[in-house]
């Protein structure tokens, strides 16, 4: 199955993405932003206002396939590489902070850029149910 929440953010083009599947037990959630449902960036520059939006777009997209935070096992993050220690540090607790201990294993990836200027992190989880 897929997932398209209503309402949920889009591409300013169309493409053949959908924001999750699920087979089996197994989900994948592609890469959650900080955009509106007309590719607008969403609290520009921002680390740490994106990292809670895209966490809530994580959330919904597991929602739609039946599952929750609890179900994650892996997160990846990309982050716009120019981020300071501090803010990345800050980022880790909102994200961490989504989970019940100990939480899933993840991995963070400075990127030079991501998809639209003032987008500073994206998210993708893998959860089992």
């Amino acid at each position: 199955s897929y997932a398209w929440p209503e309402g949920h953010w889009d591409w300013t083009s169309p493409l053949p993405y959908k924001h999750g599947n699920k087979c089996g037990q197994m989900i994948h959630v592609g890469g959650q932003v900080s955009l509106d449902s007309t590719a607008r960036v969403i609290d520009p520059g921002d680390m740490l206002a994106q990292t809670r939006r895209a966490m809530a777009n994580v959330e919904t997209v597991l929602a739609d396939l039946g599952a929750g935070l609890d179900d994650v096992v892996k997160v990846t993050t990309f982050y716009q590489g120019a981020a300071s220690a501090e803010a990345l540090h800050e980022n880790l607790l909102i994200r961490s902070g989504s989970f019940t201990a100990p939480g899933p294993a993840t991995t963070g990836i400075p990127v030079a850029a991501l998809a639209f200027d003032q987008m500073v992190i994206e998210i993708e989880v893998i959860a089992v149910v």
